[in-house]
This record gives structure tokens, sequence and C-alpha cells, in this order.
């Protein structure tokens, strides 16, 4: 066992290196790769074989574990086993049960939250300078008002800020803080409104759209949600009416849909839709191929360069992404790796069914990573994929801890395997 006089200092430096880590998740990639290692490192030098037991017994825990195993398995079938958008790729996921283990209090947990808000609202206001001011000395900026990383980074972040601060703003409103929550309020709305201001992200909108109904609904309930509804969608309507870069895109997005319901009279889509859907195509014939236990990991962009040489893509060039993530690990480890991907999914929903506020913050995290993996695979990449094990890994910890407290209290035993239902 590790002397306190150890522990410590370690502990210390872990809490550090989370919020380090939670800051450069939408701002740097090295940077996030540097803080994450650490954390990594000081995690494993300060978890107990207590909590691993714990954190062990239950399906949001090890059904990461298992996806990754199946994954490395599949390397042996594999015409390119270190091919790209393999392995390295999901080497993440073990970052769940890691986190789970690694005893995180609520304020630590809530600490990181606030880093990774601090580190959007700097991108915010770039954001909201280069709209305002585009004639300024934006020229190293990815696109008009997204500083760093894409749009749909960008306005995933944002998303998950405004969901996180509207759940703050009403805490303090119901604690009687008047001041703190309009700003905090209007902080939230300032996050919502920049997605619909800049170069929209089909999947970010999306994602904001339904983050702002479930925040609606656990607040609010039916009947009211409905009201303040209202208003939120003429704030957002107005918002990319009044962006030109908006428009473009929703212009783009008319003629996607006008194409995909055959309307010939319209222009064919765009170059992003035409991809996907070339890409979705190309993946069910694959998996098809072979459906029990796929064509081996890392063995993608070889396939797809295969089907290239037939049928070229409207992309121009094979890739080692369908763009949706159950399609990706379908085709290198077949629909049994698909299946583990939905168990995971679900066990993490069910671990987060309640009503305490890191239940619902971990309801949108889960259901923000399942709606951006039906059009891109958002496990695989770096940013989203970090952002959903560590919120998973930590809030998921703070739920079985409190489940396994609950247990031993009524003299229960913890049920193996167990996703964990609601506790009251």
């Amino acid at each position: 066992m590790m002397h306190k006089n150890v522990r410590a200092p370690l502990e210390k430096a872990r809490y550090f290196a989370a919020i380090a880590t939670a800051f450069m998740i939408p701002i740097s990639t090295s940077g996030l790769g540097i803080t994450l290692g650490i954390l990594a490192v000081l995690s494993l030098l300060t978890s107990r074989p207590s909590d691993w037991s714990v954190t062990l017994r239950f399906a949001a825990a090890s059904t990461p574990i298992l996806i990754f195993l199946l994954m490395a398995v599949g390397t042996l079938w594999s015409a390119q086993p270190l091919g790209p958008g393999g392995l390295s790729h999901y080497v993440k996921l073990l970052l769940i049960p890691l986190m789970m283990a690694t005893t995180f209090t609520r304020q630590e947990a809530l600490h990181m939250g606030y880093a990774f808000a601090v580190s959007c609202l700097v991108i915010l206001v770039l954001s909201f300078a280069s709209l305002v001011w585009p004639s300024g000395p934006w020229a190293w900026f990815k696109s008009p008002g997204v500083p760093v990383k894409d749009n749909a980074v960008q306005s995933t972040c944002f998303a998950l800020c405004a969901f996180g601060l509207g759940l703050l703003a009403v805490k303090l409103f119901m604690d009687g803080h008047r001041r703190k929550f309009f700003v905090v309020a209007a902080l939230a709305l300032l996050f919502f409104v920049d997605i619909f201001l800049i170069y929209l992200s089909k999947t970010g909108m999306l994602i904001a759209l339904v983050l702002l109904g479930l925040f609606l609904l656990r607040m609010a309930g039916w009947r009211r949600s409905t009201i303040l509804a209202l208003p939120l969608a003429i704030v957002a309507v107005s918002a990319a009416l009044l962006s030109s870069e908006a428009q473009r895109r929703i212009v783009q997005i008319t003629t996607d849909v006008h194409s995909l319901r055959g309307d010939n009279s319209k222009a064919g889509p765009t170059l992003s839709t035409a991809s996907r859907i070339d890409f979705w195509q190309k993946a069910i014939e694959l998996i098809r191929e072979a459906p029990v236990l796929g064509h081996g990991t890392g063995s993608t962009k070889l396939l797809y360069q295969q089907l290239e040489m037939e049928r070229p893509s409207p992309y121009g060039e094979a890739v080692p992404d369908p763009h949706n993530q159950f399609l990706a690990i379908a085709i290198q480890v077949g629909l049994l790796g698909g299946a583990l991907l939905l168990t995971m999914w679900i066990s993490h929903l069910r671990l987060f069914a309640g009503p305490d506020i890191v239940q619902i913050f971990g309801q949108a995290i889960v259901i923000q990573n399942v709606l951006g993996s039906m059009f891109n695979s958002q496990i695989s990449q770096v940013t989203q994929g970090t952002l959903y094990c560590l919120a998973v890994g930590v809030l998921g910890g703070l739920a079985l801890r409190r489940f396994d407290r609950h247990c031993r209290t009524k003299g229960a035993i913890v049920p193996r395997s167990s996703a964990l239902t609601r506790v009251s």
C-alpha cells in the first residue's frame, strides 16, 4: 500500500493534470496529448485495487475494455494491422475504466468542468470578435468564427457548455443567487447562439437542439419546456439569419435535402453529403463480406482503396473512416464489435439514469456522442473521443461509488456486470 506521504502529492499532481487536460480538450490536440498522458500515469499510480474491484463489476466499465481487446485481437486477421483508423484510435476507451477507478471527488469533477468551460470561453470570445470585426487579424482561423479545431468540434463543445451552464444557472436561481444566475444564463445563451452564427455544422446543430430539448424536459417538464422552447428557437433562427456563413451553409443543407428526396430540379448533393453516402454504402458492402468478425483491425483504408479503383469516391480518395462509429468498428471487427459498441452506449445511459445533476450531465455526454457518431466516427477522433471517455469516466466514477455506498448501506451485493439503474 502506498504511504500517505507519497499518495498525497501524487493525488495533488493528478488534480492539476486533470484540470490541464480538461482545459486542453477544445483548444489544443498536442497539449491534450501531453496532459492526458500525465493524467493517465498519475491515475494508475493513485488508484487502489479495491476501487478497481468495484469498478470492473459494472458493464459501463468493462465493455470499453472488451471493445479494445476485440480490436487488439482483430489485428491477427487484418491485412494491414497497423493501418490508419485502427487500434491506436481505440486506446482512449481504456480511459473510461481508469477514470472510474480513480477517486475524483464531485468538487474535482466540477473544477474540471470549469476548466473546460474557461477554455471554450476563450474560443467564444475570439469567435464573436471575428464575426463582429471580419477584417481583423483572423487569418490564422480555421474558418470564420472558428479559431481552432473545426466547426463540428467547436459546436459540440459549445453545446455541452451551454447545457452545463444552463444546469448551473438553474441551481443558482433555486439557491437565490439572482445576479450570478443572470450572468451564467447569459453565458449559456451566448454559447448556444454562436453555434448558429458560424459556418453551421449539421452534426453540431443537431446535438445543440437535442441537448436543448433534454435540458428543457429535465428542468421544466413537458408543458413549460414547450413554452420556453419557442423564444430559444427564435433566437437560434435569428442568429442564423444574421450570419452570412450560416446562410451559406443552410443553402447547402437545403440542396442536400432536395437531392436526397430525388428532386432533380435542384443541384446534386454537396461534397460532404455525397461523400458520406458513398462511405456508408461501401461500408455496408464490406460488412456483408465479413459480418461476424470483420476484415481485421486497421484494414479500412486498404479496403476503401480497393473499391476506389472500381468506383471512385466523390471525396477524391480512399479514407480510413466511414464517418459512422458503428460502421467504423463493424468493418474491422464485425457485427460483434458493433454490438459491443451499442452495449457500451446503453450501459452508459443506464449509468446516468437519475435526477442528480451528475447523472443529467452524463446523459448529455452520452447522447451527444451517440448523435455525433451517426455522422462521424467520434470515439475514433481525438477531441470528441477523449472528451467522451474522460467525461464518462469521471462522472461515471462518481455515480458508481454512490451506487456502491447505497448497496453497502442497504446490505445488498453489488451486481456483477450491472450497468447501474436509477438511485434515489
